[in-house]
Order: C-alpha cells, then structure tokens, then sequence
C-alpha cells in the first residue's frame, strides 16, 4: 500500500469515525468530542448541519458569558440538546440565547439553565467558536440514509421485525462494525500488492492486531454498562405559598423527599454513586455496592427556596462494574466520573492482555486467503469519486 493510498484509508476511517461518534453522541445525548446544529438559531456563529469541537465541562471550566454550551433544554422544541450561547448568569442559573434569536430562551418557557445541564462547551479560537462546515449533515444525511434501508427492509416479508428497535442505535452498531471491518480488512490486505516481494508474510496478521480487536469486543460493552444507565435526574418542582398532594408542589422553604434504587440485572457486581448535581438536595447514602440480582435503595431530600416559582433540582447517578476495591472506584469517581471508567476500563485491559499472552502467546497469526479483492475502503474512495 503506497503513501497516497495509505492517506486515503486513514482520510475515510477518520471522516467515518468522525460521523460514528457524532451519531453515538446524538444517541447518548452527550456529545463525543464533536457536536453539530441542526437550526439557524446560531447564524451566523453556526450554520445548520456545521459541526463543532465539544469540549466536556469538567475540561473546558468555569463557564463564562459568551461561551456557547450545548445544554440539556427542558422546553425549547419539546425538549432535548440545544447549542446556545450563554448571555448571563443569575442565582437561578445561566441565561441562554441563540446569536440569530431576539430574545434570550429564558424570556420563553425554558428556565434558567443549570450546571448540571450543561453537557459540552464549543472550542473558541481567538474568541470565535471553531465550525466545521456540512458535518452534521453529513451525519444526518448518513442515519436518514440507513433509516430508510431500514423501513425498506421492514416492508419485505418476514423481516419487518429487523426494523422494530431504535433505529439510531443500530445505526451506531452498524457503523462501528462497519469501522471495524474497514480497519482490519485494510491490515489484512495492506501486503497483498507486494505479493511478489514477499510471499513468506501473505496471510500472515500480527497479535497485537488481534488483540486490539479482542479488547475492543470486550471493552466496548464493559464501557457501555457503565456509561448508559449513568447521568443526571432534574426534577422541577415549584416552590408554592401552600402545601400539596404533588410530590413536586413543595410549600416554599419546605422539603420533599423521593427515592431511588441501584438494581443490578448483571452478572457483575456493580457499585451505583448518588449525589447532588444542584443546589436544594441532600442525598442519604451516597455509595451503594450492589451484588448481582440486589438492588439498593437511598432517599433525596429536595428543598424549596423560600421564594415562590419554579425551580430546577438535580441529583446523579453513576454506575460502576466493580472490577476494583469501593473506596478506589469512589476516590477516582470523586476526581470525575470518566477518571474512574478509564480506570476500570484499564483495569479489564491488562487482565484480557495477560491471558491472552499467557494462552497465545505473542507470534504472528497465520491466515490463507485466495482473495485479490479491493478493501472495502478502497471500493469506497473509487465509488465516491465516481459519485463526484
């Protein structure tokens, strides 16, 4: 494989990887290192389908006026992420506005936002947000693509039941077999031009590679059960001059409590983290290792300002396999949340690592293959410059 064809492969596996992380993101709603616009509420900052450089709140800091978030909203458009820019700050939270708006978002229905809202800040560059124009609709012209060869493949008789999940998620699924495929096929076939040169290596695939892919069946999941059923709980209450039969009506200066449970439907022990994301909550018990089949229970006590009118409380939730002692899952949680799934993660590495080594040890694995075919990131490059 030359230089130029080499650049090529890694050009597609990055731009597919690109759009498989936005789409996993979208599905998470947590944006993965990039986000996209799908509205003119940030013209001229962002047009719609521009992408953007999302950057974790716990990375990015203190956030400021001028900063543009991507937030959790709770009424714009029914509810869902929302890229704005921040305009102010008050005792009830941040104040949002998008550049091509009028009025800020709080003028409307949507409350003041909360930290806990906040899911990324967009990466500024001398002051102005960094885009990358026609990602997102890259993006979304991938998934609407793979929605309606989903629809096609329901109206086939005897298939319709593929087409009855979440069709972003296995959207997401299927790119990143789709990546996986890519990268292998492109080690597998990278000698097969030089055949001639040396006929000793063909079929031959290195253990590492094999590895690599070992642990990312493996970890992938791992990562997966730990970062899905995690995240933040808002609960809006209203803070009222009389007490109600509303578990969310709090008579002002008053408190409520609610419950929640850690269950484990794994087979793994696991070890759930509850604690406030936002002013008005005390949590009881914080830590709750839980075994396989248990579920552990705590209460919240959420309080009412003394003020009356609507305001915003939230509470966390993290879940953790134990594949470490409590208090060490607890000190890296207490440094952040990713700090201890990396950990863990890494933890799961180095044990597949060592008994992969210790039962296959480190040489070459040696394949037989007949095929000539192009990889298929090859068929892609000549068919994409067919298409233009």
């Amino acid at each position: 494989m030359n230089v130029r064809s080499s650049a090529g492969s890694i050009l597609t596996v990055v731009l597919v990887a690109a759009m498989i992380v936005m789409l996993i993101g979208q599905q998470l709603g947590q944006p993965i290192l990039l986000g996209f616009v799908v509205t003119g509420s940030m013209q001229p900052t962002l047009d719609p389908g521009d992408g953007f450089i999302a950057v974790p709140p716990s990375v990015a800091g203190d956030i400021e006026e001028g900063d543009v978030v991507t937030f959790d909203a709770q009424e714009l458009q029914g509810g869902g992420l929302t890229t704005h820019r921040v305009v102010g700050r008050t005792d009830q939270g941040y104040i949002t506005q998008g550049d091509a708006n009028p009025f800020t978002d709080q003028d409307g229905d949507e409350p003041p936002v909360q930290e806990s809202q906040i899911v990324a800040v967009a990466w500024q560059f001398n002051g102005a947000v960094v885009s990358i124009p026609y990602l997102g609709t890259a993006a979304l012209a991938l998934q609407g693509g793979f929605s309606a060869g989903m629809e096609f493949i329901s109206g086939i008789p005897g298939l319709g039941g593929i087409a009855d999940g979440d069709v972003g998620t296995a959207m997401v699924a299927g790119g990143v077999l789709l990546l996986l495929y890519s990268f292998l096929v492109d080690l597998f076939s990278s000698g097969r031009g030089d055949s001639d040169r040396s006929r000793s290596r063909k079929g031959m695939v290195r253990a590492s590679v094999v590895l690599a892919v070992v642990l990312f069946l493996i970890l992938a999941p791992v990562t997966a059960s730990m970062v899905l059923p995690s995240g933040v709980d808002d609960i809006t209450i209203v803070s009222s001059e009389s007490p109600s039969d509303s578990p969310t009506v709090i008579q002002r200066g008053g408190s409520q409590e609610v419950y929640y449970n850690v269950s484990n439907s794994g087979y793994l022990p696991r070890v759930g983290v509850i604690e406030p994301a936002s002013t008005g909550v005390v949590v009881a018990d914080r830590v709750h290792p839980v075994s396989r089949g248990e579920t552990s229970s705590t209460t919240a006590t959420i309080f009412a300002p003394d003020e009356t009118g609507a305001y915003v409380r939230s509470v966390s939730e993290w879940q953790y396999i134990q594949f470490l002692p409590v208090s060490v899952i607890v000190a890296l949680h207490d440094i952040h949340p990713f700090v201890a799934v990396v950990a863990i993660d890494l933890t799961v590495a180095i044990a597949v690592t060592a008994v992969f080594v210790a039962t296959l040890g480190v040489q070459p694995f040696r394949f037989r293959s007949r095929s000539r075919n192009l990889s298929f990131t090859q068929r892609l490059r000549r068919q994409l410059r067919e298409w233009f």
